[in-house]
């Protein structure tokens, strides 16, 4: 599947993109699962990773989620999951670069509580530095092609993100609760094939590399990666990842959703990892649904499918927030994930979420 099915919606392009998605009405085996077992994952600490996209309740950009930084909601959302999926041990946290700019030093400070707050929960964090995925219900902010592209606009600067880069990598290169850096959610997610503006695409890799030597210039100990969308080939992002990390969503309501496409994509990320010698996770799975039953069956696949590969999973997402598609409709407009969220808005379990425990 091509870039070309995309349109200004990343949600509507995994639509397109995942024709690997398994119909969540219910799960039944394969003609791809009874010829055989598929390639496998040696063990790992990653393959042990069991653990959510956090994005806390409050805001619906990431820049109003770090303005409006509330420790005291976040620790009871945390303790929330923690209490729910006593088994994770991960969170993948978003950043924004915007809103550090507003004020360094706060940031840093919030930024180190969200360290303390997950780990008194007993998870290590992947940040997630950058975004480029853009949303046209709600958009959640992040870099644009503005912010790469040299013929885009006049608002690049040679060192715009140096002291980001700094204060949050640097300040934190050797900390053991860093468990992976995530260079850019979902780079290269356009509304048309990549080969149709290579100009685009070579600026965005430069970006994403430069970023990427700016991470090791600063110290980073930890791995890093660059969680890619199911339009990507894991060979674009490969020499900038020490980690290698997939959104492998499956698009149940997607008119071409087929379990055979799906669970072969997955093979084909697996044998990549396995060529190239390095570990694979899943930073983002799970499609969501506005009915619970639906969204059980969605999550049931989708973590059978992963687990029997050997790959970890960051799901997406803990708790309700009023992000994009991480709520239910009172709560604002949603688009084709419907509601990804685990945890309700009054803190309790969604119906039959406690299914990410059979894992």
């Amino acid at each position: 599947m091509t870039n070309d099915a995309l349109n200004v919606s990343r949600r509507s392009f995994l639509q397109c993109a995942a024709a690997g998605a398994a119909a969540a009405a219910g799960y039944a085996a394969t003609a791809a699962e009874q010829a055989g077992t598929p390639p496998k994952l040696p063990d790992s600490e990653w393959s042990q990773i069991r653990g959510f996209n956090y994005q806390p309740s409050y805001g619906s950009s990431g820049f109003e989620l770090w303005q409006k930084f509330d420790a005291k909601v976040i620790e009871a959302e945390l303790t929330q999951g923690k209490k729910f999926f006593p088994k994770i041990n991960c969170l993948r946290w978003w950043q924004s670069w915007d809103s550090y700019l507003r004020d360094p030093k706060r940031y840093a400070t919030n930024f180190e509580t969200t360290l303390t707050l997950a780990d008194k929960a007993g998870c290590r964090v992947v940040p997630c530095l950058f975004n480029r995925w853009h949303d046209a219900t709600l958009d959640y902010g992040g870099i644009y092609i503005d912010h790469f592209w040299p013929q885009a606009s006049w608002v690049q600067t040679p060192t715009m993100f140096d002291g980001y880069l700094r204060d949050i990598v640097g300040g934190h290169k050797d900390d053991p609760r860093i468990a992976a850096w995530d260079l850019c959610n979902e780079p290269y997610s356009y509304s048309c094939a990549r080969e149709s503006i290579p100009a685009i695409v070579q600026s965005e890799t430069a970006w994403l590399k430069l970023m990427h030597d700016r991470c090791k210039e600063n110290g980073a100990k930890a791995p890093i990666t660059v969680g890619i969308h199911p339009g990507v080939p894991l060979e674009m992002v490969d020499p900038i990842c020490d980690l290698l990390s997939i959104h492998p969503y499956f698009v149940h309501n997607a008119p071409q959703a087929s379990r055979e496409a799906y669970e072969q994509s997955l093979d084909r990320d697996v044998a990549f990892a396995l060529k190239v010698n390095k570990p694979l996770l899943s930073t983002e799975c799970c499609w969501g649904a506005t009915d619970d039953k639906v969204r059980v069956e969605s999550v049931r696949y989708t973590l059978t499918q992963l687990k029997r590969r050997n790959i970890g999973w960051l799901v997406y997402l803990l708790h309700h927030s009023l992000i994009a598609d991480a709520h239910r409709a009172e709560f604002g407009p949603l688009s084709g994930p419907g509601n990804l969220a685990f945890i309700e808005a009054d803190g309790t379990l969604r119906p039959g979420h406690e299914v990410f425990n059979e894992f």
